[in-house]
């Protein structure tokens, strides 16, 4: 006998207490809230063994055992447990995908996503959450995808320390699912763009906690491009899951190109070209449209100083498209300071321990900074990184091109003074440092790091470039950190990419 949990408007957990759901797939935001596991809100089937011995076995009544045995100590496995059943889980993940995919997120609601506590109530549609829930709601088989889940879970099983998997497991896992990410691309598979575009970002993730250098990120963000070109519009996928999609893939693309400069990746109107939908645009999305063509003007910029051969008015044009975007970005952040009538952050006593504080009379950094919410967090991070990033190019190019005169002008429009460039940079450059601790407490999820791992290449650049030793050595040791109720400990990838190179191949193309 078989026996089906019907589908509902309200998850199994609010429908039995009769309370209005926080409906959104594949988990109740209210479940999350409350801190309970989310039963879920499709078709499951479950085999009834009804004989002579048990004539009071029903569907009806196996059901009922089930949630029952779900409420009742939901946190009862653990996490190695649940991976697991997870793998196993997988194997079955043909005939039951949603069941599958729902299982990871619930696993990674503990160990990558961060709390309900500190969520805004309107994520953005880059937020872990958000994207993360996107990638879990799709619903068809997809054995890449799959497999891909079970890589990222298990990395995050390993990076944490709250299983026994070890590197070279999640090593394994990793490469098995390249191997299928290779036969979709091949068009060898059945897997559909949009599930390979899924598994690319969930591989993408991987990497940045497994791979000390970003050479595989950069492999997956070519991918991202090849893929993209396929196909220019997906007509077979709902609008709020591929804009979700849309809006990661474009991170992790321009992220990879300012680091990396990447020259064959997504340009900015291909981003324009395949968004879905250009209303409604949430923050983070505003942010990544002012910065969208960041890589290419600085790629050009990097180009006239390398050639030696271009006027002043070229190299001006350069100088002020950088200083446009700068603009831009502040007028980005007045919008959201205006927005909220309580101030977004505001800076605390920092409980970290550096050790490179170690032999030094007082914390470099004394002060950190508290943040109304992570996604509030995310949003100042990523425009400080983009500014100290554009502050650390103009200084390196005033320093090959005498640029003064434009310069002062520009620099009072933005900052209504003649101070140094250097200067504020120093300043964003602290902001981002203070910024580390808020986002390495655990209730941050993984993730929390996951927001410095480009901030803290920009900091590197920028501490090289003026030689700031113990800042940068400060830098160096955020990976040895300590302190009650912080994750840390966890290696980050660090790109390879430097803004130095401006300096570097100008020498080389001096060489006799």
């Amino acid at each position: 006998m078989v026996g089906v949990a019907g589908k509902s408007k309200a998850c199994n957990n609010c429908k039995r207490r009769r309370v209005k759901c926080g409906f959104e797939r594949p988990g109740c935001t209210r479940c999350a809230r409350a801190r309970i596991q989310c039963s879920g809100y499709g078709q499951q089937t479950f085999f009834v063994n009804k004989t002579l011995a048990d004539l009071s076995a029903s569907a009806p009544a196996v059901l009922a055992k089930f949630r029952l045995s779900r409420l009742k100590d939901p946190e009862s496995r653990s996490i190695q447990d649940q991976l697991n059943g997870l793998v196993e889980l997988a194997k079955a993940s043909t005939a039951f995908p949603s069941h599958f995919r729902l299982e990871a997120f619930e696993l990674l609601q503990k160990l990558y996503l961060p709390h309900s506590e500190v969520a805004d109530n309107n994520p953005s549609h880059a937020a872990p959450v958000t994207w993360f829930r996107a990638v879990c709601e799709l619903e068809d088989p997809c054995l890449v995808l799959d497999n891909a889940l079970i890589a990222f879970c298990t990395i995050q099983v390993y990076v944490t320390n709250t299983g026994s998997v070890s590197h070279d497991e999640g090593t394994e896992r990793y490469n098995t699912t390249l191997g299928y990410l290779s036969t979709a691309l091949n068009g060898k598979g059945d897997a559909r763009l949009d599930y390979i575009l899924a598994a690319i970002v969930v591989l993408s993730t991987c990497e940045l906690f497994f791979f000390p250098t970003d050479n595989g990120l950069r492999v997956h963000v070519q991918g991202i491009a090849d893929v993209l070109r396929l196909k220019r519009r997906f007509t077979d996928v709902s609008t709020t899951i591929w804009l979700r999609l849309w809006s990661r893939l474009r991170v992790i693309s321009i992220l990879s190109q300012l680091t990396g400069r990447q020259q064959d990746s997504v340009s900015a109107a291909q981003w324009a070209d395949f968004m879905p939908d250009k209303s409604n645009l949430d923050p983070m999305d505003q942010l990544m449209d002012i910065v969208c063509e960041l890589p290419q003007i600085l790629d050009s910029a990097t180009k006239l100083v390398l050639t030696g051969q271009s006027g002043d008015s070229e190299i001006t044009a350069a100088v002020a498209a950088l200083w446009s975007i700068m603009g831009d970005l502040y007028a980005w952040q007045a919008r959201l300071c205006a927005a909220s009538p309580t101030p977004l952050y505001t800076a605390v006593p920092s409980k970290l321990n550096n050790p490179s504080d170690d032999t030094h009379d007082m914390k470099l950094f004394p002060f950190a900074l508290e943040f109304r919410s992570l996604q509030t967090a995310t949003h100042f991070v990523a425009s400080w990184a983009f500014q100290l990033h554009i502050h650390t190019t103009l200084q390196r190019l005033f320093e090959e091109r005498d640029e003064a005169r434009t310069m002062a002008s520009r620099f009072f429009d933005l900052h209504n003074s003649f101070g140094s460039i250097q200067y504020e940079a120093g300043k964003l450059a602290r902001l981002l440092c203070q910024s580390i601790e808020y986002c390495h407490r655990i209730e941050m999820g993984t993730f929390g790091p996951q927001t410095m791992v480009y901030p803290q290449w920009i900091m590197r650049q920028f501490f090289t470039q003026c030689g700031a030793e113990r800042e940068l050595q400060w830098c160096n040791n955020v990976g040895n950190m300590s302190g009650i109720g912080t994750r840390c400990g966890i290696k980050l990838m660090a790109f390879q990419g430097s803004i130095n190179c401006l300096k570097s191949a100008r020498e080389q193309v001096s060489l006799p």
